[in-house]
Formats: C-alpha cells, structure tokens, sequence
C-alpha cells in the first residue's frame, strides 16, 4: 500500500511539472525559470534589446549618423554632423572624415568675416564689438551631442554641440570643446580649448590653456602663450608675443604678459 502512494505522488509531481512548459532565461548571470506566457514577453524584450545593442554600435558609418546609431569605433563618412533633437548623443572612436558645405557657405556669403577675421584681435573688446564673435563665441548651449576621439579631418566644422579628443583638421570650425591639436586653414571658434590651436586667420576660444598661434587670437580667459599679429585675452595667464597685444592690464606692441588679475 505505501509502495503504490509514493508512486502515485512520484507520478503526480511529474505531471504538475512538464505541464508547466517551463522555459530558462538568463538574467544577469541568473537562470530564472518561467512559466505560461510570461516567458515569450521576457524573451522578446531581450532579443529587442540584442538587436538594439547590435544596430548602435558600428565600424563605419555614413554621416549625419542615424539616430539609431550610438557609436562607430572605426571610420566615419559623409558630410558631417548636425543637431538632431532626436538624438541626445553619439560617439566616433578612430577616423571622421566629412566633406561639410560650412566652409563653401562661409566663402560665399561672409567675406566679410574673413575681412573681420584678421583684425577682431586688435579691438579692445572684440567679443563686444565684433559680429563674428557674437556669433560663434556667445553659446549658450554647452551640451556635446557629438564626440570625436581620434582624428577628424572636414573641409567645414561642426556648428556647436560637439567635442574633439585628438587631432582636428579643417577650413572652419565651431566646436565646443577641443582638446589636442587643431590645425584649420581659416577659422576656430571653441567654447573650451585645452592644448594647440593652429589658424591661418582667427583663433577665438571662451577658455583655453596651452598655445594659439594665428594672425588674430582672442580668448575671455586663457592660461598660456598669444602668438599672431593681434592678440586679446581679457583674462590671461600668460605672455604674448605680437605687433598688438591686449589683455586686462595693459595694452602693449610686441610682447605684452599679464600673471595677475
């Protein structure tokens, strides 16, 4: 009689457990067991999110990057990057090469601002002063939506919204943070430049640390070395060397330094 109990309850058991129709999900490093129609939501939530993961992450894209995209670790190409309000944020670890139609525009309509471009150093106050510091210094908005790290090479530049960590090369930039090397043919606007900033007409930055060198250099603060035909840091730390030099202690020809407030 015991012997026919323990295999009724043997049998039992195992029918209550194959009828479950059990599945195994891994959750973070976790076997979980679950049953009936729980499993298949489970299951599709993860295998979204494995291909999410997939599509935002490439080696090469094209630029602009879809909004989908997060990160491209490799190469990037096309005509460069652009604010999306869709997009909070994407990353390009390695190469960007774009060939961007800021600086044909620029030629084309704002020859004015190469002209501006030479001398926006030898005012007093040119942040003040000058339009083409209003309107690529005065930036309200220091959020990066893009990020650089590696080497960018672009015949324009980005408008706002985008960091440098390496070598950039270019025409005319806009950039809110930069840290390296820049080097660009005409024009440098930078929230932030932490490094070597090389022009071949204006080199305008909010704060910077490290070496301008170009015909016009402006800087609100600066900590480190003006060298051009003008150069104006309202507040620096530093020496500069060139035919007119301002900064908030004095106004000298040819080498001028100011290492207090």
């Amino acid at each position: 009689m015991k012997l026919q109990f323990v295999a009724f309850f043997i049998l039992l058991l195992s029918n209550t457990v194959l009828a479950q129709d059990t599945i195994m999900v891994t959750t973070e490093n976790r076997q979980v067991p679950l049953a009936g129609e729980e499993h298949k939501e489970v299951y599709a939530q993860e295998q979204s999110e494995s291909m999410n993961t997939r599509d935002s992450i490439r080696i090469f894209s094209l630029s602009p990057i879809h909004r989908r995209v997060k990160k491209v670790n490799g190469l990037t190409l096309g005509v460069g990057h652009y604010r999306n309000s869709r997009i909070k944020f994407q990353e390009v670890n390695g190469l960007n090469i774009e060939a961007s139609p800021i600086a044909a525009a620029l030629i084309t309509f704002g020859l004015g601002i190469t002209i501006e471009g030479f001398f926006v150093a030898a005012r007093k106050e040119p942040f003040e002063s000058y339009s083409i510091s209003r309107s690529f210094l005065n930036r309200e908005d220091t959020v990066v939506n893009t990020r650089i790290n590696g080497l960018n090479i672009s015949s324009g530049g980005f408008l706002q919204g985008a960091q440098v960590n390496g070598l950039n090369i270019c025409v005319v930039s806009a950039i809110n943070k930069m840290n390296g090397v820049s080097v660009t043919g005409a024009i440098l606007s930078a929230g932030k430049m932490n490094g070597i900033s090389i022009c071949g007409i204006a080199n305008m930055v909010d704060t910077g640390n490290g070496l301008q060198l170009a015909i016009s250099n402006v800087a609100k603060d600066y900590r480190g070395l003006q060298i051009g035909l003008f150069n104006n840091a309202k507040n620096l730390r530093g020496v500069q060397f060139g035919l007119w030099n301002t900064n908030g202690k004095r106004r000298l020809p040819f080498v001028n330094w100011q290492f207090k407030s």
